[in-house]
């Protein structure tokens, strides 16, 4: 899982890709660097074999067949580091001189040189295995003279300097990846302990402050401006929720006096055409209390506050209590419930809260499901989520607007004239789905709705 992270991270990948460009751009420049010395060594070989065919045709003129002899004993001697071998022959390349006891049987490659290749040139105490290069002139008396010089030396210097180059690439390549999963590791580690921080953050709890004591550079800048953003929607939130809240009270107690002074009213009074409208106008006022009840929970709920009401819940005792709740209510509409409810067993969660969310979801079902219409609830765990469902074969939700069915006072257009309700529900059950680290989902259920709450089982 670690590696996972660490080779999938944009780190990892931006260094391996650095590296695998640098060591393109590296092979080019070594691989130039070995083109220009292989070049330089050949080309010194081709001098040398021409100075020293010059200088022997010039001996064999002068001084003939002795000549030949000291020059070859001078210029091919053990103490020589370059090795030279001479030959020098007749108009039938019979030998005359030198220290090859044949002409070579060679191959001739370009612009006059030779090539050829001999296990053993003169006596078993000078034995050579390697390839030579050789030039060869015919003087003016029709002898042939020919000069080859064997380049091992040359091979195994540019073998040499072509595996150093080669290994020094792959090299780069494998400390350029070990370097940047070292770096992706530290950088990840950084990056989740920031994660961790705003994770807590979007679960309502705005005080929380990313830990800048062990960070350096970029990412302290990073930091430090994250808290400050922070203080400012906390500063922000903090004034919104006062003012919300202090609305939210003071019109509830005025609202609340109203209402009893209205039941005070419908029970003194004796005209049934006034106790009717008393009756309208206590609905109309209970409407507006529910409203404003419902804004303070769900400000209740966002903020996190409501963590402290956390505890072991069985949630498979707590939907059917929901369901039997609304059973009767489904019956009037003789509606069929269908019930899947699998043992989850203990769940840490807020009772009251969960309780409300699945009794939205349910109510909503049954409200908007025709009479004679189908509701389904299911409970069941998938690996490590715990999934509540709940479908109906109702109107439905358009697919345009299941997004912005969680905004506040947000109603579907078509339910607007139908049925009753202040578009507060599911803003309530998205809150408590949050606060419990959940994620709530819409769905087409051909016909109807279906909405699925999946919840982390460990949580």
């Amino acid at each position: 899982m670690i590696l996972s992270k660490i080779f999938t991270s944009f780190t990892f990948r931006f260094l391996v890709s650095y590296v695998a460009w640098l060591s393109v751009a590296v092979f080019m420049v070594l691989a130039l660097i070995y083109a220009f010395i292989a070049y330089d060594f050949f080309a010194e070989v081709h001098h040398s074999v021409e100075s020293e065919l010059g200088a022997l045709s010039e001996a064999y003129k002068n001084g003939g067949e002795e000549a030949v002899d000291e020059f070859v004993r001078i210029h091919s001697g053990p103490d020589r580091l370059i090795r030279f071998f001479y030959y020098v022959g007749d108009e039938n390349l019979n030998k005359i001189a030198g220290n090859l006891d044949y002409w070579p049987d060679s191959q001739e490659y370009r612009n006059g040189w030779l090539g050829f290749s001999f296990e053993s040139l003169t006596t078993a105490s000078d034995f050579v295995g390697t390839e030579f290069v050789a030039r060869s002139r015919q003087l003016s008396g029709g002898e042939h003279v020919l000069v080859a010089r064997h380049y091992a030396d040359v091979l195994n210097s540019t073998k040499l300097v072509g595996g150093a180059l080669t290994r020094s690439m792959v090299a780069t390549i494998l400390l350029g990846t070990i370097g940047g999963a070292i770096v992706a590791a530290l950088t990840l580690r950084r990056v989740d302990h920031i994660n961790v921080t705003l994770r807590r953050i979007m679960t309502g709890d705005l005080s929380e402050r990313i830990d800048t004591h062990a960070s350096t550079g970029d990412f302290l800048r990073l930091s430090e401006n994250v808290n400050q953003m922070l203080d400012r929607i906390e500063a922000l939130m903090a004034g919104v929720r006062q003012v919300s809240d202090n609305i939210a009270h003071d019109l509830r107690t005025p609202l609340t006096r109203l209402r009893n002074k209205l039941s005070d009213l419908h029970e003194n009074c004796e005209v049934a055409a006034s106790r009717d409208q008393l009756e309208m106008l206590i609905e109309e006022a209970d409407g507006l209390l529910g409203t404003f009840s419902a804004l303070l929970r769900i400000a209740q709920v966002e903020t996190g506050h409501r963590r402290s009401g956390f505890g072991d819940v069985d949630l498979c005792t707590l939907v059917s209590d929901v369901i039997e709740l609304y059973e009767p209510l489904a019956a009037e509409k003789e509606q069929v419930f269908h019930t899947g409810l699998a043992k989850v067993g203990s769940f840490h969660g807020d009772r009251n809260l969960l309780f409300q969310a699945v009794a939205n979801l349910l109510d909503n079902a049954i409200k908007y499901t025709p009479e004679g219409g189908r509701v389904q609830v299911n409970l069941a765990v998938q690996g490590s989520v715990v999934r509540i469902e709940v479908a109906d074969s109702g109107i439905g939700i358009p697919e345009e607007d299941r997004e912005r069915v969680f905004q506040r006072f947000f109603r579907v257009e078509h339910s607007r004239s139908r049925h009753a309700g202040n578009g507060l529900g599911l803003s309530l059950v998205q809150a408590v789905v949050r606060l419990h680290d959940g994620y709530i989902e819409l769905k087409d259920n051909n016909p109807g709705l279906r909405i699925v709450l999946r919840f982390p089982r460990g949580h």
